[in-house]
């Protein structure tokens, strides 16, 4: 028979390893839920028309963060909306509520065609929050067949079916490139173009060869920098007109001065009676007026009218000019004396 004492200690040690096995169930079951075993939970609601994929344990995201699990499934009390024929009542952390404005809405998403279904809530603007036991507006995904246009998806296909034939029966530049060969010949022949051309450029004796590799080009253009080179060097150097005016500063300080000089003189123009003065304007003005009279008068005339006194004015001249000549010619004949 064990004594008393192995009886207290088989009874300690088992206390122990029972004590140690409820810590480590605990822990276990504290990191299985995400740390949120203790942590206070609150309710919200949602009313939907259906809940077709939704059941208990349904995610719950918020912007796309989860924050929450769906804690059932029920019929709504009876209200005559069809919009509100099924409660859906969320479990999330209190401390979430803060992260849902009261504006918010839900719907129902899947990430995937064949995917599990979760409430996907849309954050709002506005500054208060959704309180426990409140509610979430719930708005309905518009279905796809509801807004597919049918015979635009029946041309769309009609379409695509067309451009597929070609392709198959070689027709277009993607038919003839997937089936036919004319497309990859005249590549080849391109191709076989830009070859020839690239071997004449190799021989010496073409055309495009002899620029490539004959020394008289290169020449020639050699020659053309080395005399633009000794033309800056002389010009450097002070040689020429134009070397002059930059090393020599004697012909820059003369057109400066000029320049001044002309500066000045317009200044003294723009400062005289003639510019700034209305009233010596007004003279010139005047004088001028009176000078265009007196030619009009002058074209006026009869002289300058009549061709008598054109005539007149020309045969004295030429008699002035007969004169002239005679004198030239026989001076003496104008040096005699008559005597009577």
């Amino acid at each position: 028979m064990p004594s008393a004492r192995r009886v207290r200690w088989a009874r300690f040690r088992t206390t122990v390893v029972s004590l140690v096995a409820c810590a480590i169930l605990i822990t276990l079951c504290y990191l299985l839920t995400g740390g949120t075993l203790f942590q206070r939970k609150a309710r919200i609601y949602l009313y939907a028309p259906d809940a077709t994929g939704i059941g208990p344990g349904s995610p719950v995201r918020v912007d796309g963060i989860g924050v929450g699990k769906v804690d059932s499934v029920s019929l709504a009390p009876p209200s005559g909306d069809p919009n509100r024929m099924v409660r859906v009542t969320v479990s999330l952390e209190t401390g979430h509520l803060r992260e849902i404005p009261i504006d918010s809405w839900a719907q129902f998403n899947a990430e995937t065609m064949v995917g599990d279904r979760f409430v996907d809530v849309s954050s709002g603007s506005s500054p208060q929050r959704v309180p426990p036991n409140g509610e979430i507006v719930y708005r309905a995904q518009p279905e796809l067949m509801n807004n597919l246009d049918l015979q635009q998806f029946d041309r769309q296909l009609r379409a695509m079916e067309a451009v597929l034939t070609d392709i198959e029966q070689g027709r277009g530049r993607v038919g003839q490139f997937m089936v036919g060969t004319a497309m990859y010949d005249d590549t080849r022949r391109r191709l076989a173009v830009v070859e020839n051309a690239i071997r004449r450029a190799r021989n010496s004796t073409d055309t495009v060869g002899r620029v490539l590799y004959d020394d008289a080009q290169y020449a020639r253009i050699r020659n053309l920098l080395v005399g633009f080179d000794q033309a800056l060097a002389r010009i450097e150097s002070g040689a020429g007109s134009a070397g002059t005016l930059l090393r020599d500063s004697a012909q820059y300080d003369r057109l400066q001065t000029a320049a001044v000089n002309l500066r000045e003189s317009a200044e003294k123009i723009r400062a005289g009676s003639l510019m700034a003065s209305d009233q010596a304007y007004l003279d010139w003005n005047r004088r001028l007026a009176q000078w265009i009279e007196r030619v009009d008068v002058i074209n006026a005339s009869p002289a300058m009218i009549s061709a008598h006194g054109y005539e007149e004015l020309n045969g004295a001249a030429a008699e002035f000019r007969d004169i002239v000549r005679e004198f030239r010619g026989n001076p003496k004949k104008f040096l005699r004396l008559g005597l009577f």
